[in-house]
């Protein structure tokens, strides 16, 4: 074998070296990046739902933050599937450098199914504050775009349904958000630190603009329900760390596969016996 054909093979395995380790590390740096951005995410609609209340916190600075907007909005007669979401009330407060805020307020019909021709325009719309950049679910541009983020109704699959009346004691299965009214804080008594918001979901994302089930769940507790948490789960299926979740207090923190259920289902409510938010913060 001649030098110039050792010296070539020499090249060809050093470059295979690099390779294999640069390709591992470039993996895992878009890996940490998706992940630190889907926590942004989160963190943003969580700040969006609290200014719900607030829409101009710095002309009125006294109006603080009370209550969880509405799952969806409420039309009597209109099923909370055919209704619109709590993203609605959200658009105001979407940063304009990345969403189309104007267009949207003004082609949005809250009067209207979210069905409705008028609104299918908006609700084919991306927010990118809405997508997981990870594995984020590929949706033909005439089509709705979708959510990966969704509201924690409490627990049970029938949790958003559950009725919050004032001076009613708040029932256990109770979660943060609900069909047909919002929440108050004052309801909130695990804490807002202890009470799950919402969740990143990989399991039949459905569109933002559609109310029910696309935009709000219970932790499913039912004897054929998935697991929980991870790929193949109910909430989380992007990252390998487990599920990132927003909490009612703006704080994100990701929950494992492994986060025992127990603690999972009193963190989905609002009024049930509290515990400690186990999941790891960012």
């Amino acid at each position: 074998m001649s030098r110039r054909v050792a010296a070539a093979l020499v090249l060809v395995a050093l470059a295979l070296g690099v390779v294999a380790v640069a390709v591992p590390l470039i993996q895992r740096t878009r890996l940490n990046a998706n992940l630190a951005a889907s926590r942004n995410n989160l963190r943003d609609l969580s700040l969006f739902a609290a200014h719900h209340a607030a829409p101009d916190p710095r002309t009125d600075p006294a109006k603080l933050p009370t209550e969880i907007p509405a799952a969806t909005v409420v039309l009597p007669g209109v099923a909370p599937d055919d209704r619109l979401s709590w993203v609605v009330a959200l658009i105001p407060s979407l940063d304009q450098r990345r969403h189309p805020v104007e267009q949207l307020l003004a082609a949005v019909r809250p009067d209207r199914p979210w069905a409705d021709d008028a609104n299918q325009a908006a609700g084919r719309t991306r927010l990118a504050v809405l997508l997981c950049p990870e594995n984020t679910p590929e949706v033909p541009p005439t089509a709705p775009a979708v959510t990966c983020y969704v509201g924690i109704a409490g627990l049970g699959r029938d949790a958003a349904a559950i009725p919050l009346a004032p001076g009613v004691v708040t029932p256990p299965r109770a979660g943060a958000f609900r069909y047909d009214g919002p929440t108050p804080f004052a309801r909130i008594t695990d804490g807002l630190s202890q009470t799950l918001l919402m969740a990143e979901t990989a399991d039949a994302p459905g569109p933002w603009l559609r109310g029910g089930f696309s935009t709000a769940r219970g932790l499913d507790d039912g004897p054929e329900a998935k697991p929980p948490i991870g790929f193949g789960g109910q909430f989380g299926g992007f990252f390998p760390t487990g599920a990132n979740a927003a909490m009612c207090d703006g704080a994100v923190r990701t929950f494992t596969p492994e986060t025992d259920r127990r603690v999972l289902d009193r963190l989905a409510t609002i009024a049930g016996e509290g515990g400690d938010a186990v999941g790891v913060p960012d």
